[in-house]
């Protein structure tokens, strides 16, 4: 709907006034946007362009462990195999604890104010959330969870089944019949399964009750089958986990396996939001709750943006390194702050940065870029980090500055 003749002369007399300060061209982008959508439905349709199309992903949630605990673990060898012919996330980190919030962030974008891990009301929910979004676009959605007792059973525990690991069957607009149990699971025929689908093992083989190498060997028995014929077959492979022990910064593994993915480690701050906004894009649906408000997860894919998986200094730098925080996303004139780290060289470090947008400046010392940016678009900031011999290191990543 076109603006009001009031919004226009509004408009026009913030445009006059912004452009004496050179962010006219800015604005102009942003309006544009704006007609379209807003810049966040821009970010969307390019996001899911940049993405491969799946005929089949399969995601495998496990239970509180921390990064470290998996990935360079002796104890994990199969899983840690496909870390390093696939792509691993060490920038992930669960959102919060315990255990079954961080299941409703990956499936709806929000808590849905649970906080704890007892039993919720089957079907009271109808917010948006990937099953549902899934179905609306025409696709096919299905869980299969080690344990349930019979298909979609609401069931709030039997044997090492927990629903609190199952947030699908909290929401009315999810269809009870998609809640089915592991020997529905279409070993041998992965063609039958839906368009996506999770599994989620029972409280030993999540790791939640067991050690990680009775987890890591149920992964090999269970899902390699699937793994190797996904990377045949145009299809995915996600394994993540729900949260760490607690005693840890709450990063965890995460890993992609499959057909368009390529090989590396990948740092970029994500979380399950992310994740969420992920799968959702890989299938065009729209997106619930947080998912909205953040990327996808796209550097892992062949066909994706392509930023270096893994930081690397400049000729000059010597052991001195500075982590690259992958794409930005700063909000027009609201608090933003974006941690720039360095590690190696010696000290005292000095932090510079080009390609600020007006508002946001760098603490020379800490390597923060904080404050209210002015613009819209997307800028390339260059961050250098320089050590007490005149050592630099270089890096450079996109911040893309929103109206909402």
């Amino acid at each position: 709907m076109p603006p009001s003749p009031r919004n226009r002369t509004r408009w026009s007399a913030l445009a006059a006034a912004l452009g004496t300060l050179g962010l006219l061209g800015a604005f102009t982008v942003a309006s544009s946007e704006a007609a379209e959508g807003g810049p966040e439905r821009s970010r969307a349709v390019a996001g899911a362009a940049a993405l491969p199309s799946y005929d089949k992903v399969v995601v495998v949630v496990y239970e509180n462990k921390q990064y470290g605990e998996i990935i360079g673990s002796s104890n994990a060898p199969y899983i840690n195999g496909l870390a390093n012919a696939g792509a691993s996330l060490t920038g992930m980190k669960a959102l919060t604890h315990p255990s079954q919030p961080n299941y409703f962030n990956l499936f709806s974008g929000s808590t849905q104010g649970i906080t704890g891990d007892g039993c919720y009301t089957p079907q009271s929910m109808t917010a948006a959330n990937l099953g549902q979004e899934l179905i609306a676009a025409g696709k096919t959605f299905a869980t299969y969870n080690e344990d349930l007792p019979a298909e979609g059973s609401t069931a709030c525990t039997n044997g090492q089944y927990a629903q609190k690991h199952n947030p699908w069957f909290a929401f009315r607009n999810v269809p009870l019949n998609t809640g089915k149990t592991w020997a529905q699971f279409p070993q041998g025929n992965f063609a039958a399964l839906p368009h996506l689908s999770f599994i989620v093992p029972n409280q030993c083989n999540d790791m939640h009750s067991c050690p990680v190498a009775t987890g890591d060997t149920w992964t090999r028995n269970n899902i390699d089958a699937y793994a190797q014929w996904a990377k045949a077959n145009n299809s995915l492979l996600v394994l993540t986990w729900d949260e760490d022990n607690y005693l840890g910064s709450n990063q965890i593994a995460t890993v992609f396996y499959g057909a368009h993915v390529k090989t590396g480690r990948y740092s970029t701050p994500v979380n399950h939001h992310h994740l969420l906004r992920t799968f959702e894009d890989l299938f065009g649906t729209t997106h619930a709750g947080n998912a909205a408000n953040v990327q996808p997860i796209s550097e892992v894919f062949s066909t994706g943006t392509e930023p270096t998986p893994t930081p690397t200094p400049s000729p000059t730098a010597g052991d001195l390194k500075v982590v690259n925080p992958g794409p930005q996303t700063c909000k027009f004139n609201q608090s933003c702050t974006i941690q720039i780290t360095a590690t190696g060289g010696r000290p005292p470090l000095r932090h510079t940065a080009t390609g600020l947008p007006w508002g946001l400046t760098t603490d020379a010392t800490t390597g923060r870029i904080s404050g209210k940016p002015w613009g819209s678009g997307t800028l390339q900031i260059t961050t250098t980090v320089t050590d007490s011999t005149g050592a630099t290191a270089t890096t450079t990543f996109p911040l893309t500055l929103t109206w909402f």
